[in-house]
């Protein structure tokens, strides 16, 4: 096992114990529709490759998994976007359709060279309840820096508006600065078309100079 997976997996140990210990969860009762979610939960992210685990990637972060289909909660990691990544890259499917061309646009090469994490590592809903998102990464800030440090990225490539937000509020709990390229686009499951997702993330690239290529 590469030294950084085993960081990863070192980090995510302690994580998991986090949520047990966690007294201030409110949400592993049902809600109005009968809903919820053990506090316990935890869905691993991370390295998206399996043969060529190095640093300096770039790093995809997203809210938080969708933890329920209807009215049941997914127990296949295989619908975890981290998983499904991993095992779909090749295919034309919306999610790695768009991260491969966003992965063109920066490196031209190794485009398989990626990471994506969640910040809730235990899940939510359909939706993302903006208020238990702040509260999570407040309250685990230290988990949440630590893995953007372990993965070390060249770039972060924040998926859902309101994210960068949260990264630097984070870093800043922890009295750290964020040395790291970051921009910030839609969810990239937007329902939008190709070409407006992509017009989208190159606006954000041009503040980037190193980056910015002929």
């Amino acid at each position: 096992m590469n030294n950084l997976e085993i960081k990863l997996n070192e980090l995510f140990e302690k994580w998991k114990e986090d949520h047990k210990k966690d007294t201030l969860y409110e949400y592993d009762t049902p809600n109005i529709k009968g809903k919820y979610i053990p506090k316990e939960n935890f869905i691993s992210d991370g390295f998206c490759v399996s043969n060529k685990i190095k640093e300096n990637t770039i790093l995809y972060i997203a809210k938080e998994s969708h933890e329920y289909n209807n009215n049941s909660i997914i127990k296949d990691a295989e619908t975890k976007e981290y998983t499904y990544l991993k095992k779909n890259m090749s295919k034309n499917s919306i999610f790695p359709r768009r991260i491969k061309k966003m992965q063109e646009e920066v490196l031209r090469t190794n485009i398989n060279d990626i990471t994506f994490m969640n910040i809730n590592k235990r899940g939510g809903f359909s939706y993302t309840d903006m208020t238990i998102l702040n509260t999570y990464a407040m309250q685990f800030s230290d988990n949440i820096v630590q893995e953007i440090e372990i993965i070390n990225p060249e770039l972060i490539i924040c998926c859902g508006i309101g994210l960068k937000r949260i990264i630097n509020m984070v870093y800043k709990k922890c009295n750290k600065n964020l040395n790291k390229d970051i921009i910030e686009v839609h969810h990239l499951s937007y329902v939008v078309g190709d070409d407006i997702c992509m017009n989208e993330f190159k606006d954000e690239l041009k503040g980037i100079n190193r980056l910015n290529r002929k």
